[in-house]
């Protein structure tokens, strides 16, 4: 499990998190989820890391096919632990840990890559970054439903 995504491989690992914090960070106004919406993101992936010279560039020229203006950092962050909600899978309990703080962001992973082999891994392996995107969306999920779903209770708006 490298940055949440269920691989070890490194490269995979870093392609996974750029796409998909940048897909977390979309405007769902005008990006919306739709029947055909995971195969407009693997082209747009697959592009971008074709025609990018490092990741920067791939960011860049990713962003604007998800119609995002800029990542958030909430969806760039690699330390998991430093989540501030997990489940007890024993019990089914939501625990919330002590958030520190601290937001981060992808300079240090950006600096220290290998751009050409995360870019080869987003451009050959396409499919594969797409699915560990899924997987984890997918794992977040019920989390993210029992957050909302409190939220409700509590009369807050969400």
């Amino acid at each position: 499990m490298i940055y949440g995504f269920d691989t070890s491989n490194e490269n995979a690992a870093l392609g996974s998190l750029l796409v998909f914090g940048i897909y977390r960070s979309r405007d769902v106004r005008r990006f919306k989820v739709s029947v055909d919406m995971w195969s407009i993101i693997e082209r747009a992936a697959k592009s971008s890391a074709k025609r990018a010279e490092d990741l920067t560039d791939f960011i860049e020229k990713l962003k604007p096919k998800l119609m995002c203006g800029t990542v958030s950092p909430r969806y760039m962050k690699t330390d998991l632990d430093a989540t501030t909600m997990y489940v007890d899978n024993s019990t089914g309990e939501i625990w919330s840990k002590a958030d520190d703080g601290k937001r981060q962001f992808w300079t240090r992973l950006l600096e220290e890559a290998d751009d050409q082999a995360v870019l080869e891994t987003l451009y050959k392996k396409t499919s594969l970054i797409i699915a560990l995107v899924r997987d984890r969306l997918e794992r977040e999920k019920p989390i993210e439903m029992q957050l909302y779903k409190d939220d409700e209770e509590d009369g807050e708006e969400v």
